[in-house]
């Protein structure tokens, strides 16, 4: 079994694509994923940008938060595009996998986005997008938490640092795997 540890970055749907934002208000503009193997040891990384189709200039809070441009997008797949790598990304780990997001948003981010683009999933597509497991939940209910907590607050919890830059898509997953190892190797 390996895991495959996924975090997504968004920006908003432009006022502008009215009935887009009432499907979904939010398009991913980043992908970024790690690969653990059995013994929690990264042995993969996939990234990339996405970009948007209902906005033409990523937002200027979503720029000051993630890092991310007008100009690190405007040659980036779009959603279509960068999902069907991250799918042949996942299918050539080649063993049994198991999907891990900080939280739920992520794949229900994926999903709404599937529907407001009217994107039809292949059946290895269909396969991954099943049965994502939300540590988030797992590891408020580790510590006795009522409330969500956020990676930052989280990794301090365990005893660790956040490494990199917040809100890039990589470095999200990079440190929630970090998390997900420092929860596992304890129960051992």
């Amino acid at each position: 079994m390996k895991y495959v540890v996924v975090d997504l970055e968004m920006n908003k749907v432009s006022k502008a694509f009215a009935e887009q934002r009432q499907i979904w208000n939010m398009e991913i503009i980043e992908i970024g994923a790690v690969v653990l193997d059995e013994a929690y040891n990264e042995i993969s990384c996939f990234k990339t940008y996405v970009k948007p189709s209902f906005n033409s200039i990523i937002d200027p809070k979503i720029e000051r938060l993630t890092g991310i441009t007008t100009g690190k997008v405007m040659n980036a797949p779009r959603f279509e595009e960068a999902f069907h790598m991250f799918i042949e990304f996942c299918h050539s780990i080649n063993d049994e996998i198991m999907m891990i997001q900080w939280s739920e948003n992520d794949l229900r981010q994926i999903l709404g986005e599937i529907a407001q683009k009217e994107y039809q999933l292949s059946d290895s597509e269909k396969d991954i997008v099943q049965n994502w497991y939300d540590f988030q939940h797992e590891f408020g209910d580790i510590l006795g938490l009522s409330k969500q907590v956020s990676l930052e607050n989280a990794l301090m919890y365990a005893g660790a640092d956040f490494v990199g830059d917040m809100h890039d898509a990589l470095y999200d997953a990079r440190n929630t795997a970090e998390l997900f190892t420092i929860t596992r190797v304890e129960e051992k």
